[in-house]
């Protein structure tokens, strides 16, 4: 297993978090035109990204096309599947747009080897309140089976190395069927890791798609000393949908998040919904507001 280098710095979610609100605070202030961002309420309770899963519609082909997009429609970041090959333009349109760029996105295998282009990606998000997102798999085990734990845990502190001294942060994202399927997978990495810049994910549809144990407040209670985003959509049965449909109670789902004292970053996860993206989008950051605005009231 290998051992944490005690002597770099690292970024700890507490200074992860309080650089993202610091961004957060320096968008909110941005003094665009109305044609240019679609108007925020006064305040939005997290900084809001856009998971690129829901910016595959026609009308947004292009890197450029779906900044535009997430720019007039008041995103704060992007969640983005990495691809070496164009991240240093994407992260030069995300400067212009004043946009932050949430996280990358990777799904590696415990038996593969090193990404060799990683190391630079990596600097070229240093500084940034960005997670480097990890979504691990395996052909040797089987999902949330502990006995991979020595194999994940190395990959996992390449990852923490490369990012120790001034970030991006490392983030476990549970997905169902592959190894860390679970909230609780990450927690568990995050814990025996030992490194402060390691922490994992809530997302909303696989914690449902995994047939939860208990409710989401213990889970999110649970993984909040490591926790580093949460992410929501709508919810019709087990089917993802834009934030105004479905039958899943959101506003509840998010005081709850509020509650247990979370306060980083919020993912729009769009996978699979149909569409222009524009109109999905719109229909979800129009709900989020509504949400925003119901919780501010309640307070």
């Amino acid at each position: 297993m290998v051992t944490p280098p005690f002597d770099k710095p690292m970024v700890s979610r507490r200074g992860f978090l309080a650089t993202t609100a610091l961004a957060a605070a320096s968008i909110a202030a941005t003094d665009l035109p109305g044609a240019e961002r679609e108007e925020a309420t006064e305040s939005e309770p997290f900084p809001f990204y856009a998971m690129d899963t829901g910016l595959v519609g026609p009308d947004v082909p292009t890197l450029d096309g779906k900044v535009r997009l997430l720019k007039k429609l008041g995103f704060w970041g992007i969640d983005y599947t990495l691809n070496h090959d164009q991240l240093p333009h994407l992260l030069e349109l995300l400067d212009a747009a004043d946009i932050h760029l949430a996280c990358v996105y990777l799904s590696p295998a415990l038996e593969d080897k090193p990404d060799e282009r990683l190391p630079a990606s990596v600097k070229r998000m240093k500084g940034r309140p960005v997670r480097v997102e990890l979504a691990l798999r395996s052909n040797a085990f089987k999902s949330s089976d502990p006995a991979g734990d020595q194999r994940g845990l190395e990959l996992i502190h390449r990852a923490s190395d490369l990012c120790a001294d001034t970030g991006p942060v490392v983030s476990i994202y549970p997905h169902r069927g592959i190894w860390t399927e679970r909230v609780e997978d990450g927690v568990r990495l995050a814990r025996l890791s030992g490194r402060k810049n390691v922490g994992t994910n809530f997302n909303l549809v696989h914690w449902k798609w995994v047939e939860p144990t208990e409710p989401p407040q213990r889970v999110l209670k649970e993984a909040l000393p490591h926790l580093f985003s949460v992410s929501i959509n709508g919810l019709e049965g087990d089917k993802i949908v834009p934030l105004d449909q479905g039958d899943f109670d959101l506003l509840s789902f998010i005081k709850t998040v509020e509650q247990v004292g979370y306060r980083g970053q919020v993912g729009l996860q769009g996978y699979g919904v149909p569409g222009r993206s524009a109109d999905h989008l719109k229909r979800s950051m129009d709900k989020w507001r509504e949400i925003a605005r119901q919780l501010r009231n309640a307070a």
